[in-house]
């Protein structure tokens, strides 16, 4: 189905998958329906942004008067798929 081959081919989008077809560059390539019954949900968050920081920067009046330090090592978290 358009799903499968859309992962297969590096989340690619359907005029390229379409292109393939027409083309006849990839054999056994056959998507008897282009409707995607779901939104790919990498796709989605390899989209997603996050919202600017705050135009107003509040600036301290001395040294050291505020710190910014990470308090945690590097931290193994899985991608998705468990890799």
């Amino acid at each position: 189905d358009l799903e499968t081959w859309h992962r297969w081919f590096a989340h690619a989008g359907l005029s390229r998958i379409e292109m393939l077809m027409k083309k006849d560059l990839v054999d056994g390539l056959e998507v008897t329906s282009t409707d995607i019954s779901g939104k790919c949900v990498d796709c989605l968050m390899g989209k997603a942004t996050r919202r600017p920081f705050d135009a107003v920067v509040e600036r301290e009046s001395r040294i050291l008067e505020r710190v910014h330090t990470d308090l945690t090592g590097p931290m193994r978290v899985p991608a998705r798929g468990g890799f």
